[in-house]
């Protein structure tokens, strides 16, 4: 199983890191819209993209629009601090969306449903 975590707070990436080998997967880390689209193009076998809705050149709806129009297989999900766009689910666009701070239940869920 691979994930992508696009996020610009570089303490989500060390929490992605310690969750990776809690839950036993691969990863791959962009800060922004442009390094995402670049890995998006030279990674393989990515299943899920962690999407935090704020980055800095630009949000990650975009970004969501893009993997969704490039590559259909591949499962997005917003992950936001802002829980009125989690609990109302306010942007499509977005297989799922996580509270950052529902991370570790979120991961938990995922993976359960892939076995």
């Amino acid at each position: 199983m691979k994930l992508m975590l696009v996020d610009d707070e570089k303490d989500f990436f060390k929490i992605f890191t310690i969750l990776s080998k809690k839950f036993r997967f691969n990863f791959v880390y962009a800060e922004n819209l442009a390094e995402a689209k670049n890995k998006l193009n030279s990674e393989k076998n990515i299943d899920l993209i962690i999407i935090d809705y704020t980055l800095p050149d630009g949000n990650g709806l975009q970004l969501s629009s893009y993997v969704k129009s490039h590559y259909p297989e591949i499962s997005t999900a917003l992950s936001t601090g802002h829980s009125e766009m989690v609990e109302n689910k306010s942007l499509k666009n977005f297989d799922f969306y996580i509270k950052k701070d529902e991370i570790v239940p979120f991961l938990e869920d995922y993976f359960a449903n892939r076995k």
